[in-house]
């Protein structure tokens, strides 16, 4: 079998294990607000472990407002977000890589405003682009914020199919695909999957403005919820967007078109909490808020959180004073694997996609050079300097991910569509 022939499979295997998602069915109400497409494999796929089973007597309990959180003893034991092994790419045989890019432009369309992790991690890949790829051609980075990502994401696949026009995906549209919603120009059978340089498993944290609260408890006692903001269902919001499905005191308002808006509205005091509190995001944008002492962890989730973290950001807390986000909510064993699964689908932020129908010459030459690119000495010390973690992420893991979700009752399946703005 081929190694196009062994995509196809895995792509049709994915689909095939993700159908009983559409039970979530329908467009999304708004289509330029929550966009979500999703990406095709091109590798094997890591098998996963196996799902806990579902509790059949277990039903949601939702958290009232102003509820009390639960007690600290039953604190749970997070899993980590997925790795793999990076599989390996075939040899491109009879194609002149070098002769086919040189002289030739590439472009990077980037689906949220300047200044965030997309764009960051664009123009620092276009600049290894212009170094590493044979022939050295050009590349221009540009910007087409909207709907999440959607934008840029659609006018990607509407390119020509020549490997010249690549774009750092945003994880929502594969999640939300996979939850049975469509999206125009968008196909998880054709998009061409590259990887990506910033698979992350670093802790998430719930920030909130020291002004508004300094501790879960003080934020149930405002007799509100508080807000926080991104671009669109799923990405850095699926714990507050959880919280708030929940009853919980937590107001998701989307509609920012990148980090940049996002921590703008948090320094003007227009937001109250924000995900986008690491040092990569304040250290580039707002430096300043480190010496204010503007934010206070409120919980985290994913892998745990780091001291130094803590202690750039003047809390005087020490780690295990932090809570986990499950020690804060009222949530079934179902619930907790429906946001897990959401959270590791979203490890894989900046998945680089490339046109349907690009010959698989050029789409294998890319997916090497892309390799090459992330465990480069001097890629990754530019990456270093500007603050953007690097780590290779794999199109197999996404594939892995999104198979689990075939194990989950119909509302499990629910809540997830809900995630991804389809509930």
């Amino acid at each position: 079998m081929s190694w196009a022939s062994r995509t196809i499979v895995l792509v049709v295997l994915g689909i095939a294990l993700l159908a009983g998602l559409t039970a979530c069915g329908g467009d999304d109400p708004d289509p330029t607000a929550t966009p979500q497409p999703a990406p095709e494999p091109t590798a094997t796929p890591v098998p996963d472990a196996p799902a806990p089973a579902p509790d059949p007597t277990a039903t949601p309990t939702p958290l009232p407002p102003g509820a009390t959180a639960p007690p600290a003893t039953a604190t749970p034991t997070p899993r980590p977000a997925p790795t793999a092994t990076p599989t390996a790419i075939p040899e491109v045989e009879g194609f002149d890589a070098e002769a086919y890019f040189s002289g030739k432009t590439i472009k990077i369309i980037v689906g949220f405003s300047p200044g965030g992790g997309y764009d960051g991690y664009s123009r620092l890949l276009g600049e290894a682009v212009e170094r590493l790829m044979p022939g050295n051609p050009k590349v221009i980075v540009t910007n087409l914020p909207g709907g999440g990502g959607l934008r840029g994401l659609q006018e990607t696949m509407r390119s020509r199919p020549d490997g010249l026009t690549i774009h750092p995906m945003a994880p929502r549209h594969p999640a939300a695909e996979a939850g049975g919603i469509d999206r125009e120009d968008f196909d998880i059978n054709t998009v061409n999957l590259i990887g990506t340089p910033s698979f992350n498993d670093d802790h998430l944290t719930m920030c909130v403005r020291r002004d508004i609260a300094t501790s879960w408890e003080e934020v149930l006692a405002l007799g509100r919820p508080i807000t926080t903001g991104t671009s669109a269902p799923g990405g850095d919001m699926i714990g507050g967007q959880l919280i708030e499905a929940l009853g919980g005191p937590i107001k998701v308002i989307f509609g920012y078109e990148g980090t940049s808006e996002v921590l703008a509205a948090i320094d003007r005091g227009e937001l109250d909490a924000t995900t986008r509190c690491a040092d990569e995001y304040i250290s580039n944008l707002y430096p300043g808020w480190y010496d204010d002492r503007l934010l206070v962890p409120l919980f985290w989730s994913r892998s745990p959180i780091e001291q130094s973290f803590l202690d750039r950001m003047g809390t005087g807390l020490q780690t295990d004073e932090v809570r986990h986000m499950f020690d804060v909510i009222d949530a079934t064993e179902e619930q907790k694997d429906v946001f897990l699964l959401a959270q590791n689908l979203e490890s894989l932020a900046r998945m680089f996609v490339m046109a349907p129908d690009t010959p698989e010459e050029i789409v294998l030459t890319w997916q090497r050079v892309f390799r090459q690119i992330v465990e480069d000495p001097e890629f990754v010390a530019k990456a270093e300097l500007a603050e953007r973690p690097v780590k290779y992420g794999d199109p197999a893991v996404l594939i892995e991910n999104l198979r689990k979700a075939a194990t989950f009752s119909d509302e499990a399946r629910a809540l997830f569509a809900t995630l991804y703005g389809a509930g």
